[in-house]
């Protein structure tokens, strides 16, 4: 019944013979929908947090002098690319 699939048969069949039960069927559903709804916020936020902290660790490794050689080279080469870009346009 959580997953809102198949539950109207139940509910018809028991309202038949109890006809207050619509009660506990609609604050079933919409207790049960609320907390696999939390779950999956829950499920969300652990990944996001978890991926935070990953970032975080990769920003506190020390920089080498190699790491800015390389970072140089690549902004080098995407300037002249953009130049040449910029030529062929011209």
């Amino acid at each position: 019944m959580v997953t809102l699939e198949g539950w109207v048969d139940v509910m018809d069949a028991v309202l038949e013979a109890h006809p207050w039960s619509w009660i506990f069927f609609v604050s079933f559903v919409l207790l049960g929908t609320f907390v696999v709804l939390n779950l999956f916020i829950a499920v969300v936020i652990n990944n996001l947090e978890t991926s935070k902290v990953e970032q975080l660790q990769e920003l506190e490794k020390p920089i080498t002098h190699d790491d800015v050689l390389r970072e140089l080279e690549r902004t080098s080469r995407a300037l002249k690319d953009l130049q040449a870009k910029l030529a062929r346009l011209s």
